[in-house]
């Protein structure tokens, strides 16, 4: 079964790939974006007595993350945590 999977793998073009990787990459920002604006103005609201600072840091830090997945989804030999090995 594994065999098969590997040729149905095989089979995908590098245009499909690109385009679920972008997608990935958008909705991530969205997501994450989002859940930054949130916290943002939960911390606003009922901790710093309704300043804005708290909603564009806590955005910025969803943006950030969220990009940072993007280019570890594109080129994972650039992270330092992963590890990449050629086949020989």
């Amino acid at each position: 079964m594994s065999a098969n999977n590997n040729t149905k793998a095989a089979n995908i073009p590098s245009e499909e790939i690109l385009s679920r990787k972008w997608d990935e990459c958008l909705s991530n920002v969205i997501v994450k974006s989002g859940i930054g604006l949130s916290v943002g103005i939960v911390a606003s609201a009922l901790v710093f007595k309704k300043r804005s600072w708290p909603i564009s840091v806590s955005t910025g830090l969803g943006l950030g993350y969220a990009l940072s997945q993007c280019e570890r989804n594109f080129n994972p030999t650039l992270v330092p945590v992963s590890k990449y090995q050629d086949k020989k």
